[in-house]
């Protein structure tokens, strides 16, 4: 009886009881905006055979471009996403699942390397300039690393 997880919900005490240390916050945490923490809680239901994992990473890019500093989380909100994918049973519903899972995944390379922290400092291209007739190179890079 403690193993049905209506039980378990009518009757807290006996579920911190049988639960695992590492099953309560590690495994609920959800990651990413609030559109995609409900594609992630829709997941169960989410068909990917018609596409429609295409228009979740388009709806999620416009909403992205608008705000970027709210989706710091997103890269690892789709892999979360992937990953749950990878792991439901196959429906005839789902039959693009490992298309899904490949979208998402390159959807999460896109936003980290998008939202990567920019150099404070950029490396400064080799100016060149004209003195007495000649032209000369200065390399501001290779004079910072003193070769």
């Amino acid at each position: 009886m403690s193993d049905d997880p209506s039980y378990q919900h009518l009757h807290p005490s006996i579920q911190a009881e049988s639960s695992t240390p590492y099953s309560s916050k590690e495994q609920e945490k959800s990651y990413g905006c609030a559109f995609l923490q409900m594609v992630r809680s829709q997941m169960e239901d989410y068909p990917t055979t018609n596409g429609e994992y295409l228009d979740a990473i388009f709806t999620h890019r416009e909403i992205l471009y608008s705000y970027p500093a709210a989706h710091w989380e997103c890269a690892r909100a789709f892999t979360d996403i992937a990953y749950m994918l990878e792991k439901r049973a196959w429906r005839a519903d789902r039959e693009a699942d490992t298309e899904a899972v490949s979208a998402f995944r390159h959807e999460a390379w896109v936003i980290a390397s998008s939202l990567a922290p920019i150099p404070i400092n950029p490396v400064e291209p080799t100016a060149t300039t004209m003195s007495s007739g000649h032209a000369e190179t200065k390399s501001t890079t290779l004079d910072r690393l003193n070769l």
